[in-house]
């Protein structure tokens, strides 16, 4: 179920405390740089003000002149001419310095979502549909949400400025005037401010929508549902799907743009009304003497400054509301605890990696148990095949040996006796680091064939040598222009691989790592009998002195195994070697003889793994 969103707008404290928390990474990015901003800005903030009265004392002296007074206007228009080009170089300057600083804050702030993501060392939270739709939005906006803040800081710092300089010249008129035509525009400024925090609010709670939108697209458009796409005449279904979405977000959001515009009008016509009340008044009190033309002329050119200046800052005022509004989300993120956290003490591993399972219970969010009340010991060294139907929970028994989860209730220990110890006490990469896997849902790295194996370990020949081979990829680079250094993946112009070469990728990274613990979950599920028969003899020259866990619905690769687990519905009902169980006639016997008839059944066309035979009592 998705979490509620306030739709209110976020308070004066809330703003300022966002702020606070955002400015010293700001700064401390490129602290050099937005210090020559600062002073870039201030300067362009003035340019308006001393433009208004340079061009009320040209008009004064031009009168004076006429008159037959006396006026240096040739020193006046060079100084109007030098403020316009101090304008121009400073809008130069600050558009450039803007993009470096820019530049370093966002790769700031894209670091540090990075850093956390590692910090994050279990799946509690990637695996929250809540999770995804906060990164989709951290992820979209990590690209332009801090650009533009520090284009609306830097605005914003230059409009006040700007107008704090030019409403200080109509002091001439009247010590109140500056007062009157500030509050005339600020209910325009807090209204411009309110929509936009509550269009914001709105493209939050309809993030998963707009994820869903994306979403068709993709499969419409991407190589990987191609064939089923065609094959099953999917476009208009999607462009169906597609439409129908779009047609309703797209009611939302303008049912919002609408009443964004009726919500502004009155106020900027009450900005307007002042404005012009207050031309009104200066061009009165010139006929009557009061004031000069260069006093009517700075009254012209300052209201028209101040409108636009203060427009500028409510404008500014509310796009800042908005990204400091995507600021909050990603420093919530930063600040979030993880229910698998690292240990403030790590323990040392043990010398003896012994697994034990104490009545571990463990549950997905607020779902019924997937594991309940499970109890084992595997000794290290000791390969253990884990079978049972979809769903039994031996992919989740493997998370929490991984410690992707912690249990609900009971405990996972390392090691034997006086050094046995929770799994939640040792340092989480340290264990890691002893392990091998080959997931069933293996990760595809738009990468190198050499980065895919290595994944940044250190690279030494014989070992990466001898993990292609084993893994039986070194018959697919015989094919690949570019060998281990060619790319792979269509992303990026990339080979693109088979199913089966993908698996023999994630098989050598397994092989390449030196590890004490070996996890295959499916590990030859997209492989032919053949390369299966040499996948297995690879693992099982890789298994000795290792500890090793097969999980797999092929019950004739169980026969590398030491000790065969049967789960279902999340209890372990059978513990034994291969004939144990058979001689039991039990869940495994019966599993067993199914897939003796689907061989028999499917007769010599269809080859056994090696050493498989079938008989009357199943394969054997």
């Amino acid at each position: 179920m998705r979490r509620p969103v306030s739709l209110n707008p976020m308070s004066f404290k809330e703003l300022s405390g966002v702020l606070r928390q955002t400015l010293p990474g700001l700064w401390r990015s490129a602290p050099a740089l937005m210090a020559l901003l600062v002073g870039v800005v201030v300067v362009q903030g003035l340019v308006p003000a001393v433009t208004v009265v340079l061009s009320k004392w040209t008009i004064d002296g031009i009168g004076r002149v006429a008159s037959g007074g006396e006026g240096n206007l040739t020193l006046l228009a060079l100084a109007w001419a030098a403020t316009a080009l101090i304008g121009q170089l400073m809008g130069v300057a600050s558009t450039v310095l803007q993009g470096y600083a820019a530049d370093h804050f966002t790769v700031s702030t894209i670091t540090a979502l990075m850093r956390k993501m590692q910090a994050l060392p279990g799946l509690d939270v990637i695996e929250d549909p809540q999770f995804h739709d906060d990164v989709e939005t951290l992820q979209m906006g990590a690209r332009f949400r801090p650009l533009n803040l520090v284009a609306t800081i830097l605005g914003l710092l230059r409009a006040v400025i700007s107008v704090l300089g030019v409403a200080g010249t109509l002091l001439v008129i009247g010590w109140w005037v500056p007062l009157v035509v500030v509050l005339g525009i600020l209910p325009l400024a807090q209204a411009q401010i309110r929509f936009r925090e509550a269009g914001w609010s709105l493209s939050i709670q309809r993030t998963q929508e707009a994820r869903e939108l994306a979403y068709e697209q993709r499969v419409s458009m991407r190589h990987e549902y191609a064939k089923e796409v065609r094959l099953y005449d999917l476009m208009p279904y999607l462009l169906g799907r597609y439409q129908r979405g779009a047609l309703a977000y797209q009611g939302v959001m303008r049912a919002m743009r609408n009443k964004q515009v009726l919500g502004v009008l009155p106020h900027q016509a009450l900005a307007l009304a002042v404005t012009a009340g207050l031309f009104a008044y200066a061009v009165r009190r010139a006929g009557q003497g009061t004031l000069s033309a260069g006093d009517v002329v700075l009254v012209i050119s300052a209201l028209s400054q101040v409108r636009e200046s203060l427009d500028s800052v409510a404008q500014f005022l509310g796009m800042g509301t908005e990204h400091l509004r995507w600021f909050q989300k990603y420093h919530g993120f930063l600040s979030a605890t993880p229910r698998v956290a690292p240990p403030a003490r790590p323990r040392p591993l043990p010398g003896d990696l012994t697994l034990t399972l104490q009545n571990v219970t463990f549950s997905y969010r607020d779902l019924p148990p997937v594991i309940e009340g499970l109890s084992l010991t595997i000794p290290e060294g000791q390969t253990v095949a884990i079978v049972g139907e979809n769903g039994a929970g031996k992919t989740t028994l493997v998370k929490l040996l991984l410690r992707f989860y912690d249990p609900t209730s009971g405990r996972v220990l390392l090691g034997r006796g006086p050094e046995q110890v929770d799994l939640r006490e040792v340092d989480i990469g340290a264990w890691r680091r002893e392990v091998a896997a080959v997931f069933q849902d293996f990760a595809r790295f738009e990468w190198t064939l050499r980065d895919n194996i290595l994944l940044g370990q250190p690279e030494e020949a014989s070992k990466l040598t001898q993990a292609v081979s084993s893994s039986g990829l070194a018959g697919a680079l015989e094919r690949v222009n570019g060998g281990l250094d060619a790319r792979i993946g269509q992303a990026f112009g990339g080979v693109d691989l088979s199913g089966g070469q993908w698996q023999k990728l994630a098989t050598a990274r397994a092989l390449y790592r030196h590890a004490r613990v070996l996890i295959l979950d499916e590990p030859t599920a997209a492989l032919d009998p053949r390369s299966e028969t040499e996948v297995f003899a690879a693992f099982a020259a890789l298994a000795r002195g290792r500890t090793t866990l097969l999980i797999t619905h092929r019950l004739g690769s169980v026969l590398m195994a030491d000790r065969i687990l049967v789960m279902k519905q999340g209890r372990l009902i059978e513990d034994g070697t291969h004939l144990d169980l058979l001689s039991r006639g039990g869940e495994y016997a019966e599993l067993w003889t199914l897939q003796a008839r689907q061989y028999d059944d499917a007769g010599p066309a269809s080859p056994l793994p090696e050493g498989l035979a079938v008989e009357k009592g199943g394969p054997v």
